[in-house]
């Protein structure tokens, strides 16, 4: 299970805010379905790998003490193979009942041991339990404590502890724990932002499935089919969701892989009173019966004890084989509880029903269906879906739900899309017989300079042999972790060389007789160790790696032809779902692509601070200017975006963040980055491709009417930007401007005066 792009920059993000000298504390908010216990073990794994001089304990507590920290249990042990480190114990820790009486004999003792991870669920530290009522968690910190232990404290699903409701005892676990962690990660969905001593991480569900940010991975479904209403009758609501499964079972058989849809539905805990619990026991018996007249196969799951199915195995099945992307059953019947923290990627559907549903609609829930099950998580337009059925009384507080429709008048406007028009050739595009020369002529020539790049990489610290493997640069100083365990070490140059497959299929025959002539046999760290063929390869993709992709780029056949579609905008209707607050800002009026509905009229969410400073700059420039024909943020899921090529000649697609379509004709695309750009590489990509977009193609220029298509940089409330367009078209150096004036110039343009 290997981390994708982004998954695995937010982790080095949390990494680099631990500190050996003081203990710190960070709320980590990332959306359900993110991959935040696969983030966990990374970081875990990683902490060790990277801190050789501290003595690790690490504990982790779940808001549940049924299968969530077991689930956890498992996830971590099945992750230990793909982590940086992967030699430590994982143990799920339950403590005995001391209201039910159960038999102890002695105290028992949880003994702190160096790198193991202890899970906790949450009713092992509360009332009633002997963890608690014996003293034995506390006499656990105070020994871990005593043998100079550092503590790592990781809270999963932070914000459904610590509320008033909380006994005593929970409260002074949590207390205990975080008095005496010296690295405190709390997995939240509803961080406080009033808590200044907290550091703060934010994983986005737009930049997940951002394919520019996370190399081109799509962690979650991004299209949300809805009914929601709460005046339609649980049979109604069943009925439309059984016709429309049905429909999606047939969508999903063309896609010719072994994977079946899932519909899942939720049920509550059965009531107590006599009367209601009738009724609900009633009311789920026919659901099953209409579920098995439609022909399809159903499996009960409210716990280990208390599973059904309408197969002939009835209860003996697991979880995980239900799970399984090709199992027969097509509608998983289960209870919150019991399942918290199952993944099922192939479901797709879920349906909540008023007669046997609990009375909200809550983000968990839904994020059992926004998994991504396509395989290696590309995007397809047929598993992209879900599918929500309710007719719950209430959303969950932390839930909004935003319906955009574009405006009838804007139904009929075009917008430019720019695609690879031979994109089909990139295959079979082969390097000239020139490029093992080049690869050649460049290693040589660059030969004193690998050597000594690899005495700065390897260093000798004491007896050992110490990769640096560099994190990031601070003001030209760079920060590093020492790597010396050799199987760590392999790992790092397995991940490294697969990161980089394109280039490594390119240069490694050229690049192993180069390394035979001229570096196996010399000695690095003063003399002290030959230089293996690994370090080699570690030293060219970390310090050559650029100027490798110039020349292999320089002697590549393939040159992309860029084509134009002007097309309506698409989708006509959409619908967003949040977890949490999103920014919102002023309603922009008439001519705004969109009508957005959400309890606020038109109101825009926006999924970041250089977003709104953006969203506010063309607020002020374009709402009532009618040299503004249409402005709108640009949803991710549109057909308005810009195709280009990455280092690895893999075709990518660029989703402009605004589009602004002003009345002479003229548009302005924009791409908003912050001044801390994550990704510089994708940067400079994205803007190579718009580059090349108005380079001529013959004698014709690529755009019938002028595009500009420019980068905005947000510092703080200041933007600074690099506009890309047709100079033949525009005779002006756009780049000289500033933002206000750069609107104003194109939307000033006279395009009878331009020739094409």
């Amino acid at each position: 299970m290997q981390l994708t792009l982004l998954q695995r920059q937010t982790c080095e993000q949390i990494l680099d805010l631990y500190d050996k000298d003081k203990p710190v504390k960070v709320d980590f908010k990332a959306p359900t379905g993110s991959g935040k216990t696969l983030m966990a073990s990374f970081i875990i794994s990683a902490l060790i790998e990277k801190e050789t001089t501290e003595k690790f304990i690490f504990v982790v507590a779940t808001p549940s003490s049924s299968s969530l920290p077991e689930f956890f249990e498992k996830k971590l042990n099945k992750y230990k193979s793909d982590l940086p480190y992967g030699k430590f114990e994982a143990e799920y820790i339950q403590s005995p009942s001391s209201a039910k009486g159960d038999k102890i004999e002695g105290t028992p003792k949880i003994i702190p041991a160096q790198n193991k991870v202890y899970i906790f669920g949450k009713a092992s530290f509360g009332k009633g339990r002997i963890f608690s009522e014996r003293g034995i968690i506390n006499d656990f910190i105070l020994s871990a404590t005593d043998k100079g232990f550092a503590l790592v404290y990781i809270r999963d699903e932070s914000h459904i502890g610590g509320k008033k409701s909380d006994d005593d005892e929970t409260k002074k676990f949590e207390s205990l724990m975080q008095g005496a962690a010296k690295f405190v990660l709390k997995m939240t969905a509803t961080p406080d932002y009033k808590d200044t001593s907290a550091r703060k991480v934010i994983l986005r569900e737009s930049d997940l499935n951002n394919p520019s940010k996370n190399d081109n991975k799509f962690l979650l479904k991004t299209t949300p089919k809805l009914l929601l209403k709460y005046d339609i009758e649980d049979s109604e609501i069943l009925k439309d969701a059984i016709e429309n499964f049905k429909k999606i079972q047939s969508e999903y058989k063309t896609l010719g892989l072994p994977l079946r849809p899932c519909m899942l539905l939720q049920v509550d805990n059965e009531p107590t009173n006599k009367e209601k619990k009738k009724f609900f026991l009633s009311s789920l018996e026919a659901i099953k019966t209409e579920l098995c007249n439609n022909g399809l196969a159903w499996a009960q799951y409210f716990g280990n004890t208390d599973k059904d199915s309408n197969r002939v195995y009835k209860d003996n099945f697991t979880l995980d084989e239900i799970t399984e992307p090709n199992s027969e059953i097509d509608i998983v019947i289960f209870k919150i509880g019991p399942s918290t923290g199952w993944d099922i990627p192939r479901a797709c559907m879920l349906v909540q029903l008023r007669d046997v549903c609990s009375s909200s609609l809550n983000a968990q829930t839904i994020g059992r269906i926004k998994r991504n099950s396509y395989p290696n998580l590309e995007k397809n337009e047929i598993t992209d879906k879900y599918y929500i059925y309710s007719n719950a009384t209430e959303l969950d507080k932390d839930i909004k739900v935003y319906n955009y429709d574009v405006k009838e008048k804007f139904k009929s406007e075009f917008f430019a899309a720019i695609t690879i028009a031979n994109k089909k050739e990139i295959t079979k595009a082969q390097a000239t017989a020139k490029l093992n020369a080049a690869i050649s002529d460049y290693l040589t020539t660059n030969k004193n300079n690998i050597l000594q790049q690899l005495n700065k990489t390897f260093v000798k610290k004491g007896n050992e042999l110490i990769y640096k493997k560099v994190r990031y640069s601070v003001n030209g100083n760079e920060v590093y972790s020492g790597i010396s365990n050799p199987f760590i070490f392999l790992k790092e140059y397995k991940r490294l060389v697969n990161d980089n497959k394109f280039i490594y299929d390119k240069i490694n025959k050229v690049s192993d007789d180069f390394y035979k002539q001229n570096i196996k046999n010399e000695k690095i760290c003063d003399n002290s160790y030959n230089a293996l063929p690994e370090y080699f390869y570690i030293v060219l993709f970390e310090k050559y790696k650029t100027e490798l992709i110039a020349v292999i780029n320089k002697h590549k056949q393939f040159k992309p032809i860029y084509k134009v579609d002007f097309l309506p905008y698409d989708p006509k209707s959409y619908s967003e779902i949040y977890d949490g607050d999103p920014i919102t800002e002023r309603a922009p009026k008439s001519n705004y692509l969109f009508d957005i509905t959400n309890g606020e009229k038109n109101r825009q969410p926006l999924d970041s601070k250089p977003e709104k400073v953006v969203f506010n700059k063309l607020y002020d420039f374009a709402e009532g200017n009618e040299k503004v024909r249409i402005w709108a943020k640009n949803l991710t899921s549109s057909n308005i975006s810009g195709e280009y090529l990455d280092d690895d000649k893999s075709v990518r697609r660029s989703f402009f963040d605004f589009v602004v379509k002003f009345d002479c004709g003229a548009c302005l695309y924009i791409e908003v980055k912050d001044k801390n750009d994550i990704n510089l590489d994708k940067t400079k990509q994205l803007k190579v491709a718009y580059a090349n977009y108005f380079e001529k193609q013959g004698q014709k220029s690529l755009f019938e009417e002028p595009l500009s298509i420019s980068v905005w940089q947000v510092n703080n409330d200041s933007i600074t930007h690099e506009t890309f367009y047709d100079k033949n078209k525009i005779n002006k150096n756009l780049n000289a401007l500033t933002v206000e004036n750069l609107l104003k110039t194109i939307s000033d343009l006279n395009l009878s005066a331009i020739v094409n």
